[in-house]
C-alpha cells in the first residue's frame, strides 16, 4: 500500500513498541507509526511482501487491560529504512476486531506524535 492508496496518514509514535511474531515469540521489530488500518515497523530483517502474520504488540503499562495487543496483518511492502542497517515493513491490519480497534485508537491518541 503506497501513501497515495492509504486513507489515513500514519502517525509517528513517541514510544517504539515491540512487535513479536505470535507463533514463535521472535521480535520482528518496533512499531514506529500507525493508523487505524495499518502500521510500519522497523527491524533487523526484511519480511516477505504478502506474508500474513499473527502479531503481538507489547503495550506500555496502563495502556489497556492487557499488556499485549494481538493482531493479524499482511506485509504490504518492505525495504531498507532511512537507517540502512535496518529494514522497514508496512503491514495492513486484517480483520481488526472492535476491541483491538479501540486499543489502536487509544495508542494513536495517547502515544501519537501531535507535532506538525
Amino acid at each position: 500500500m503506497t501513501t497515495s492508496q492509504r486513507r489515513q496518514a500514519r502517525r509517528p509514535l513517541i514510544l517504539y513498541l515491540q512487535v513479536l511474531d505470535a507463533a514463535t515469540g521472535e521480535e520482528l521489530g518496533r512499531l514506529v507509526d500507525l493508523t487505524g488500518e495499518d502500521m510500519r515497523l522497523v527491524g533487523h530483517r526484511e519480511i516477505p511482501v504478502g506474508a500474513r502474520h499473527d502479531l503481538r504488540i507489547v503495550l506500555p503499562a496502563g495502556a489497556a487491560a492487557s499488556d499485549e495487543l494481538a493482531v493479524t496483518a499482511v506485509c504490504r511492502w518492505a525495504g531498507r529504512d532511512v537507517n540502512p542497517d535496518l529494514a522497514a515493513t508496512g503491514f495492513l491490519f486484517e480483520g481488526l476486531d472492535p476491541a483491538a480497534a479501540t486499543i489502536v485508537e487509544a495508542l494513536l491518541r495517547n502515544l501519537g506524535f501531535h507535532g506538525r
